[in-house]
Formats: C-alpha cells, structure tokens, sequence
C-alpha cells in the first residue's frame, strides 16, 4: 500500500478567509456519522471509568503517608484519564458536524476538512503535484471515482467517492491551474554515499553549555546548600532523597511553562495529560523513598499523614527554594533568552524530564541503598552529593549546549 505524501503545510483555523482569486471546488458530501457514533460509544466507555475513578477519590481516608501517596496517585491517573475523555468527547461531537471543501488559490490546492468550528487547512504546491488522475472507487458503484495525485514520494486522494462527470471537473481545474505554476524538478532519489566527499557537509559538534553559564552557576550553588545541611546541620540520607524527589516536581512545574509557550492551544490538552502521568510517576517515585528511606529512620514522628509531612520538608525549606531559583534561572537564561522554545517541540518537551530524572535518580537511590548499608557515615553523604551534582551538571550542559 502506497503511502500519503506530506502536504506543503496544514494549519488549524477558527475562520477560513480565502483570498482574491480563489477558485473554489465542490467536492460531494462525506458521511462520518458511523466515526462519530463509534468515538461516542469510546467516549461513553471512558467517561464510566473516569467517573468511578473520581468517586474513589471521595472513598478514600487518608490516615498516614502512605494512604496520602496512594490517594495523590489515584487523583493524577483520573486527571490523565479525563484528557482522553475529553479528547474523545470532543471528537465525537466534531465529526458529527463534518464538511470539507478545497479550492485553488496562490499555486496551491488547499483542501479543508471541517470538524465544527475547526477548519483545519491542508495545503499542496501545485507545482509538485504529479500523475492527477482518476481511479475507481471502492464501493458498490462502479461508476463511481476519485481523484487522486501523487505528491512528495506517495499518493493522496481528494474528496470522497463521486461520477466521472465530477470527476473529470475536478482534474481539469486543477490541472489547468497547474500548468500555470513554473514546474520545480523533484531531485531524484539516490542512495546515500557510504564514503563522505568534500563537497558533503559535516555536522558541527555539539558544544556543552559552558561552565561559566548563568545557569551552571545557579545549579552547583543550588546544590551546594544540602552540603551546608549535611555538614553543619545533620541532615541525613533521609532529607536528601526528599530534596531530590522535590526537584523532580519544580522540573514539571517549568515544564508545564515549556508547554505552553511552545504548544499554545494544544497546551490545553497536552499540559494536563503531562500533569497527570508525570504527577502519577512521582506518587509512586515517592512511596518508594518512602518505603527505602523514610519509614522507621526518625523516631518521635506524630501520628497522622500532615505532622509526617511536615517532619519531612520543613528542615530543608531552603534547599528546595534553591532548586526553584536554579531551575528558574535555567529557564528564563536558556529557554526564553536563548530562544531554545523555537526549536522545541511538545512531544519533545514531555519526555524530557524522564529522560534525565531516571539517570539521576537511578544513581541517588542505588549510591543511597549502599550508603544506608553503611549507616551513613557524613563522608559518604558528601561524595553522593558531589555525585549528583556532577551528573545533573554533566546532563545540564549537554541538554542546553549549542
């Protein structure tokens, strides 16, 4: 089966203003009915789920950390859930009010579907355009065509099934609008050379952010401050992997600013879906500190999941407004300064906190189950420190290097 070409361009819009000389094409009605009935059948089956998901929520007693874990997880999975809800019942609805019209305009064919109010614009350069033509369309008339083009290495089709007579009109307007574009030559596809030529170009390598960078500076004096705690004031194993696990948090939270500069409208969807799984990983990241770490090292802990909570991050309030600041210092110098936003993308931008929280944090929980083994002598405390720092240093530089 041959594959679609890649249009020139395809643009949402909430209006479609075509321009002077446009020439519009009639392309027969598509029914979607039996797409909307199916995303409404999924959309009804999702939104039972959500709603005995929600629900639990109300069912459940927190009376320690681990039901409050449990709870925060189930909360951030219903929150990714009810995305898809609404993905689907939205979709449901559009597809019910389905259109599509095209037109030539400005050299280029530009075919519009239309889900309700969105007019989403598919454009073609008229001049890559090749073999125009009709084929037969599947179904029970015979009579019955399509047209179809080849365009950018594969094959599309435009509009639905329709007569010849349709059809034909179809393919003439077009591809009399064609031969009024100056033909460009498509470069023939040839195989990659195997040996570089001097006349290939050579990708610059990548050079690590320096480490006289704003940014760099604020990371190792961020990660300073625990030092100063494990030193002069007893912090222990314990408050480090706290410290870290927060840090893992204040990185969503500027990624979610990441979002939505570079997704805009989609943020709407994609920043509450990244909430979700990723406050979903750091529920159970959590329990499983809690669990290793936490659980049974400080005596005297009140009961009740607020005064445990309390007892956990209150003594190292000033090392994670440090991480904040770090972490706020990176992204107004690199991303907004530098303008990384412009090569960014949403897909890109929420697989990147895992991508370098597991390395970390891989390293933090297999350097700290030795150092508990130990009985965490404060030597051992200062090297996984030192640690740490230079791989999220290390990772720093790499991921805003030039």
């Amino acid at each position: 089966m041959q594959r679609k070409g890649r249009p020139a361009s395809i643009r949402v819009r909430l209006s479609d203003d075509s321009g002077p000389g446009a020439v519009a094409l009639a392309l027969p009605a598509r029914s979607t009915r039996p797409a909307s009935i199916v995303l409404g059948i999924f959309f009804a089956i999702f939104a039972a789920v959500e709603w005995n998901a929600v629900s639990g929520l109300f069912r459940h007693s927190v009376n320690d950390v681990f039901d409050l874990s449990f709870l925060m997880f189930h909360a951030f999975w219903a929150l990714g859930w009810a995305v898809g809800v609404v993905l689907l019942g939205g979709l449901a609805v559009l597809f019910a009010f389905y259109s599509e019209s095209a037109r030539l305009e400005n050299g280029r064919l530009v075919h519009i579907p239309k889900l309700g109010p969105l007019n989403i614009l598919v454009d073609y350069d008229l001049a890559r355009i090749r073999n125009l033509r009709l084929e037969q369309a599947g179904g029970n008339d015979p009579d019955a065509v399509q047209v179809r083009f080849d365009y950018d290495g594969g094959a599309n089709t435009l509009g639905n099934a329709m007569s010849r007579h349709e059809g034909q009109r179809l393919v003439d307007l077009i591809g009399g609008a064609g031969h009024d574009v100056p033909q460009t030559q498509e470069a023939p596809h040839t195989e990659p050379s195997k040996k570089p030529t001097s006349q290939q170009r050579v990708a610059a390598p990548e050079v690590p952010l320096p480490l006289s960078s704003q940014s760099a500076i604020a990371l190792v004096v961020a990660n300073l401050v625990p030092l100063v705690g494990v030193l002069f004031f007893g912090w222990n194993l314990a408050d480090l992997m706290v410290l870290y696990w927060v840090e893992s948090g204040v990185v969503a939270f500027y990624t979610v600013l990441k979002i939505a500069i570079v997704g805009r409208l989609a943020a709407l969807v994609a920043a509450p879906f990244f909430v979700g799984h990723f406050g979903g990983f750091m529920a159970g990241h959590f329990l499983l500190i809690y669990g290793l770490f936490l659980r049974g090292v400080r005596d005297g802990w009140a009961p009740g999941a607020g005064a445990e909570l309390t007892a956990i991050f209150v003594p190292i309030w000033t090392s994670i407004a440090a991480l904040f600041v770090s972490h706020g210092v990176s992204f107004f110098t690199n991303f907004i300064q530098d303008r990384e936003y412009e090569g960014a993308t949403v897909s890109g931008l929420m697989t990147a906190p895992y991508n370098r929280i597991m390395v970390m944090h891989l390293t933090l929980i297999f350097g700290g189950w030795i150092i508990l083994l130990m009985g965490m002598p404060t030597g051992a405390l200062v090297i996984l420190l030192a640690l740490k720092t230079a791989v999220d240093l290390h990772a720093h530089r790499k991921e805003h290097g030039g």
